[in-house]
This record gives C-alpha cells, sequence and structure tokens, in this order.
C-alpha cells in the first residue's frame, strides 16, 4: 500500500490554516490545527472531502473555509471513469499534464471559479 503526503492548506475568511496531509489507500488523514482528521474515501474521496471541508469550517473552525489543492484548481479535472476507478483519489493537471491527489498543492495553484 503506498503512502502519499503533503502540505494542507484551508483559505478562511477568518484566517488561513496549514497542516499536512496523509493519504494511505483509501483514507486522508489531516493534520490542522493540532488534530488529526481521518476521512474515509467512501467509494468517492474528492466528495468526501468536499463535504468535510464544509463540516470543518462551519462547526469546528467556524469560517467559511475552502481547500488549497487540486481538486479546487481550475487547471485539475476528473473523468467519471477515473472517479469511479481511482476512487476519487486522483485526477489530472492539465496545466502541468499529469496525475495529481485531490489535495497536492503547487506553485501555479489557481482558485477555481465557483458558479
Amino acid at each position: 500500500m503506498s503512502e502519499m503526503t503533503g502540505e494542507l492548506r484551508l483559505d478562511g475568511k477568518v484566517s488561513e490554516y496549514t497542516g499536512r496531509w496523509t493519504l494511505v489507500g483509501e483514507t486522508m488523514e489531516w493534520e490542522l490545527e493540532g488534530k488529526t482528521y481521518r476521512i474515509e474515501s467512501a467509494d468517492d474521496l474528492s466528495d468526501s472531502i468536499s463535504s468535510f471541508v464544509r463540516v470543518l469550517g462551519k462547526r469546528q473552525l467556524k469560517d467559511k473555509v475552502t481547500l488549497r489543492g487540486c481538486l479546487t484548481c481550475e487547471n485539475f479535472s476528473m473523468s467519471g471513469m477515473a472517479r469511479d476507478m481511482g476512487r476519487g483519489q486522483r485526477g489530472d493537471c492539465d496545466l502541468h499534464e499529469l496525475g495529481v491527489e485531490v489535495c497536492y498543492l503547487c506553485c501555479d495553484y489557481k482558485q477555481k471559479n465557483e458558479s
């Protein structure tokens, strides 16, 4: 079982929150503000992360937060087949033309327009 890790950043209206993410199998662990949170894939990790971020911001951080990572980058895409086969853990960076984990953050990050 492979393990991936990287910096975790959440942008909020009140503050910016930083920590680490680790992906082991189908479980994403976030170390943030001195706490460790576990997010299970539930067949689609990207959807689980999106829901978790909303709840974490509202209930724990008392701030409207957005993940700053591939999942919310305008250069990120994930086909339905990739979502099904990869359980929502990985997509494609159209800018760098490579596969990336949903929480990865590179220096070319650009926030996706929310419509």
